[in-house]
Order: C-alpha cells, then structure tokens, then sequence
C-alpha cells in the first residue's frame, strides 16, 4: 500500500527529460524522438520553485541523451552546488565528464545491450567501445557508475556472463569494486507503434524479473514526478497522462500527483504506480488482464537470487 509518508519521500527525488533528441539512432529506441528542449533556465526556475515547498535531494536526468543538450555541464554544476545529488542516464558516448565540477555527486547510469557484437548491431559499430572508454574515464574521475543491461532477445542468452564480460573489457585484472549491474527488460511497441522489434517471451520477462537486479523494481513502486521536455508533468517518467504543465504552481503539482496514487493506496497488492492500468507496459507483454496479475506473476515463486552472477 502506498503510504503518506513514501509519497512526501518520493517527491524529494524527481526526474527531468530536459530533450528526446540522440546522437544515436538506435533499432529498438521507442523514445518518439520530438523537437521539444527545455532551456537550462526553465528546468532552474522550476526547482527554485520546488525547493521552496520540498526538501529537494536528487534529480535523475534522461533523454534522448542528454550529454548531448547544449550546455548541459552547465545545469549540472549549478545543481551539485545547490548540493542536490544528480543522477544520469546516458549511452556513454559523448564525453563532457572533465566539464562537471563535482564528480562525486554525479552519478552515471550506462545503458549497454550486452556483447560488443548485439550492442553495435543495435546502436552502431564502434558504439561499444566508445562506452566502454567513457565508463573507465568516468570510474577513474570518481563517478559513481552502474550499467543499465538492457535485456533483448538476443543478449538475454548472455544474462548470466555478461557481467563477467563487461569487467574484462574494462580492467585488465580482477576489479576490487566493478560497476553495479541493473537489468531492464526491453519494450515493445506499446509505446511506439512504429517500432518493429521483437519483445521478450512472458517467460524471459519472468524470469528477469523474479531473479535478478532489475528496474523497476520486482515490487514497483518506482512512481516519481517527472518533467518531460515537452514541459508538461507526469506521475513517472513513462507514464503517457499529463498531471500538470512546468508553470502550475507547486502546490497543484504536488496534489495532482497525490490524486494520480489514489487507487494504489486503497489497493496494496505492490509498492504502487501512479498508471496502473499500464504498470510500464508489463499488462501487454504478459499478456494479463490488470496490474494485479502482474505482480502475482513476478512474485509467484521465491526469488532465486543465488544464482545470479551480478557485482554488487
């Protein structure tokens, strides 16, 4: 059941899409790639406002690719000296690292597809390497980094080494402290009906879930207010209905986002969503009626995490 006191401390943590736009054209990116940006300014002013009414902690950035917004080095020091904690989802192949003033307090989140081989057939040749590059640069600077392993059905046959491959590309002996691993499991069209690329089977999706790092997390509850660049807001970064627009003043923000958890907070079957009718796509890919089955599914056996190779 979803609870006042997880909402108050949701709301500390926000996440901004400040672009859509990429360097890379991936094959399997249902990201609708728009014209839309917000400029350095609008995203400041916006939490200026917000941490007038909220004790603000952290901002997680993504796009598109947001190395790639102008200026974008810019926004992220002004916000570490207003000692808010950013986190930063990238492909890893644009490098502004030497430009961010406090390292420490910017954490980077690298999205790979497995091998070198799926990866630069996904996002183009020379794509891994180019990522591999920006994680060791980025380790030796002292940025908290993590892989996103974005799980295909291709690289879901490498679920249990790839870890172990990604460290050998990276250091030449055995790490003392690799990078965490986080798995995601691919989207289909649901989001872009343009995207022709073959899903995960109900089974793999399952399996990934039930035991092994993943995000959202097995239990959800990963619900988070969310400025796109489109300057609306949302309940989470891939819910599809609006709650509120960047200039609405905080408080009818902060209530609206309240409203959108209302069912989950009668409900209690997970940790919540603020569109459980979507509940990010798992409905469709599972083929299920509600959110409801979803979570029995994935929680249905106990977790076998014994067997899963990550770092940690």
């Amino acid at each position: 059941m979803v609870t006042s006191s997880q909402i108050n401390q949701t709301l500390e943590n926000i996440y901004i899409s400040p672009l859509e736009s990429c360097n890379l054209n991936c094959s399997l990116c249902y990201t609708r790639k728009t014209r839309n940006i917000l400029g350095n300014k609008q995203i400041l002013d916006f939490v200026d406002r917000y941490q007038k009414q909220v004790n603000l902690k952290s901002v997680l950035f993504c796009g598109g690719e947001v190395f790639g917004k102008r200026n974008f080095h810019q926004l992220i020091n002004e916000l570490t000296r207003m000692k808010i904690f950013i986190t930063i989802i990238t492909n890893g192949t644009i490098d502004q690292l030497k430009e961010i003033n406090d390292p420490r307090n910017c954490q980077l989140l690298v999205s790979l597809d497995g091998p070198k081989e799926i990866h630069d057939a996904n996002r183009g040749k020379g794509n891994f390497q180019k990522s591999i590059s920006f994680i060791k640069k980025a380790l030796s600077l002292g940025f908290p980094t993590e892989i996103m392993f974005l799980v295909t059905p291709a690289s879901y046959l490498y679920k249990d080494s790839f870890s172990d491959y990604l460290c050998s590309c990276l250091f030449p002996s055995k790490p003392s402290n690799p990078p965490n691993f986080n798995y995601i499991t691919v989207k289909t069209s649901f989001f872009n009906p343009k995207l022709n690329f073959p899903g995960l089977a109900p089974d793999q999706i399952l399996d990934i879930k039930k035991n092994y790092s993943s995000i959202p997390d097995k239990n959800f509850g990963c619900f988070q207010l969310s400025l796109q660049s489109d300057g609306q807001i949302y309940g989470c970064c891939e819910s599809s209905i609006p709650i509120a627009k960047i200039t609405d003043p905080i408080d009818k923000i902060l209530e609206n986002f309240k409203k959108s958890l209302t069912p989950c907070q009668k409900c209690g079957e997970c940790g919540g969503c603020c569109q459980p009718e979507f509940l990010c796509g798992y409905i469709k890919e599972l083929g299920v009626k509600n959110c409801q089955e979803v979570v029995k599914l994935i929680n249905k056996v106990k977790s076998q995490s014994s067997k899963v190779k990550t770092k940690s």
